[in-house]
């Protein structure tokens, strides 16, 4: 990667972890607000729906912008999440600090948390995943993403941590956001090659076998449990560092060896370890290696879909939602000893199944 991809990645990277801990982080702070559990779950009901199932329709109006200062309206579609995002924060300042509580103004800042996610994932995600053919901007950019929310998550249990989400994160969400103004240059397009074969039929299935992949893994977070002997936050701490590794290894993985060899080692790992859980810390290795093969489903799917590396991102990160609600629901009738590997086993599978199908229809050059 030249110098300029590797500014903006780091800058979009960066941007990632600020917009996901402040959007987070609001909602963790409402929890300290005299609203019953059953609001504070529509609450966070509302912002999910918004941050994941918005972000293919804000994919498909990415993608179709024209050509001409295609990266400058990308820039502005970033500070416009940034901006909505600091409207959510603003509001959910007034809450804790002003001597009025209302339960719509809680509603409100959830709906500019989840919009402006939704929008900043979707033009983050293409940005990242159209800087290079290669897979590690992708893992990286994603990575991210799960310090941000890991740290959201201890905010009410670290004041340091609050004091970060008042002053320092909004600051450096204004900072960075100031810093893409400089980097106006359009990412080249990825070189895709004809495709061998037309037929929608197998297109089809790969794109049914990535969104189960998608939507299975998503199940795992049920039943991931912390290690005992250290607090609460320090295992959700712990839990986000692992992600963020497992994402970010996984795209270079890729890159390196291919993704049979990635989804081996991640396969391998994670059914071994699932049988382990109960012995301590053995749950972060589990939660990086199944991690690892995040930015591989985003690489899959770019390529079924050229060019369209926005609704790429967002339909991946939709499919998160049916896969978790199916999971919180189905987690009481399941044997931790069984599900997690079958789990793994069946997402390493389709997975092999989809490179085996794309490798007949569809050619990509990779960068040298």
């Amino acid at each position: 990667m030249n110098k300029y991809i590797s500014k903006n990645l780091i800058v979009t990277s960066l941007l990632h972890l600020f917009v996901d801990f402040l959007c987070a982080g609001g909602l963790v702070l409402t929890l300290r607000l005299p609203y019953s559990d059953t609001s504070f779950a529509y609450v966070f009901l509302v912002y999910n729906l918004l941050a994941f199932l918005l972000q293919p329709l804000f994919g498909i109006i990415v993608d179709h912008l024209k050509d001409e200062n295609k990266r400058k309206k990308h820039i502005a579609l970033l500070l416009l999440s940034s901006g909505l995002v600091m409207i959510g924060w603003c509001l959910t300042i007034f809450q804790m600090l002003g001597s009025v509580k209302l339960l719509p103004l809680v509603f409100i800042s959830s709906i500019f948390f989840g919009i402006g996610n939704a929008l900043f994932h979707v033009v983050g995600g293409k940005e990242a995943l159209t800087m290079s053919s290669k897979a590690t901007p992708g893992g990286i950019f994603v990575s991210f993403g799960a310090l941000g929310i890991g740290f959201a998550t201890i905010i009410n249990s670290s004041p340091f941590m609050e004091l970060i989400y008042l002053i320092f994160a909004p600051a450096m969400l204004i900072a960075l956001s100031y810093m893409h103004l400089g980097t106006a240059r359009n990412n080249p397009e990825l070189a895709y090659e004809e495709r061998k074969n037309k037929s929608m039929g197998i297109f089809s299935l790969i794109v049914i076998l990535l969104l189960l992949a998608v939507s299975i893994r998503s199940f795992l977070g049920f039943y991931t449990k912390m290690s005992d002997g250290i607090s609460t936050w320090q295992a959700i701490l712990l839990l986000s560092v692992a992600a963020f590794f497992g994402k970010a290894i996984g795209g270079i993985i890729l890159d390196l060896v291919g993704p049979y060899v990635l989804i081996g080692i991640s396969g391998v790992i994670s059914i071994v370890c699932s049988i382990f859980l109960n012995i301590p810390f053995v749950d972060y290795i589990f939660v990086l290696s199944f991690n690892m093969l995040m930015p591989l489903t985003l690489d899959a799917l770019r390529k079924v879909f050229p060019n369209k590396e926005g609704f790429s991102f967002g339909l991946c990160a939709a499919f998160l939602i049916p896969g978790y609600l199916i999971g919180g629901a189905l987690k009481q009738y399941g044997n931790q000893q069984i599900v997690i590997p079958v789990i793994c086993l069946l997402t390493g599978l389709m997975l092999v199944g989809v490179y085996i199908l794309e490798d007949k229809v569809i050619n990509v050059k990779r960068d040298k």
